[in-house]
């Protein structure tokens, strides 16, 4: 139980790391283009996400199976969705249309 709460801290950590480093790498204008297409269907959005999540987790697993170091799978795994979340929580305007700046 003590290495799932140390797992979970840690990828709360890589979250706001990557949200963090996409805001500052991708402008304003840059994200919200990125926002309206990622958004412009929720539906399409779930279904992008998911796959994405699937993909990440696919592809470090088998590559931990090849390295031998499937063990770590629920560790790493989560941690490289992470990033990705961190992604897509850094595209969200952040600003009203009423926002002056």
């Amino acid at each position: 139980m003590k290495n799932f709460f140390i797992s979970a801290v840690l990828d709360l950590i890589i979250i706001f790391v990557s949200y963090f480093i996409f805001r500052f790498i991708l402008k304003g204008p840059t994200r919200h283009k990125i926002y309206e297409k990622l958004f412009s269907s929720f539906g399409k959005f779930i279904i992008y996400i998911f796959l994405i999540t699937v993909i990440i987790t696919s592809l470090s697993a088998f590559a931990l199976y090849r390295t031998r170091y499937i063990a770590y799978v629920n560790i790493v795994a989560p941690a490289l969705v992470s990033i990705l979340v961190g992604f897509v929580m850094s595209t969200v305007p952040t600003r009203g249309i009423g926002d002056e700046g």
